[in-house]
């Protein structure tokens, strides 16, 4: 992209603002993950004192490693996380999921895809945090009993991993 993904914009906010503001509504807690040294170029946010902010010193070792930094600092018996590229979901997505399930993961859907954020149970935590870092966090999840909550918000599967994505999710949430 460029620059931080966490300071794209969305409706006048940063993508971060926008998910410390939607999960303070409904979590104790908000944890955000950064790289060492990111805070600095996160001026722009608004709302980071909000949240309790994690370094990742291994950010280079991929998405699972950070995940993995920011469960190791919750002792909640239950979690809702989603990378912040995810920050178009509505509001009352984030509500429903945060309600959580008896399943031990519990998850919006759009349509046939899966989306974000996803709550989970202290047990997923702790296979989470045990799975070695090159593994991918939707194989350690799937070995888990789930349940989907269809929802009527695209935004919660759309992610923008470059300009182009960026671009795309614009034109459609518009």
């Amino acid at each position: 992209m460029g620059f931080p993904k966490a300071l794209l914009q969305w409706e006048q906010e940063t993508y971060l603002d926008r998910l410390i503001r939607l999960f303070g509504q409904v979590c104790q807690e908000v944890v955000v993950v950064l790289r060492p040294a990111a805070e600095s170029g996160l001026a722009a946010c608004r709302r980071l004192s909000e949240a309790r902010i994690v370094f990742n010193p291994d950010a280079e070792r991929g998405q699972l490693s950070s995940l993995q930094t920011g469960l190791a600092a919750i002792t909640a018996d239950a979690v809702l996380f989603t990378p912040v590229d995810y920050a178009h979901v509505r509001e009352a997505t984030v509500r429903a999921v945060s309600a959580g399930s008896s399943a031990m993961v519990f998850q919006p859907s759009f349509g046939d895809k899966h989306g974000h954020p996803v709550w989970i149970q202290r047990p997923v935590v702790e296979a989470l945090l045990a799975a070695p870092v090159d593994s991918a966090a939707r194989d350690v999840v799937r070995r888990f009993n789930r349940s989907f909550i269809e929802v009527d918000d695209e935004g919660c599967v759309m992610d923008c991993d470059d300009a182009a994505d960026f671009k795309t999710v614009r034109e459609r949430m518009a």
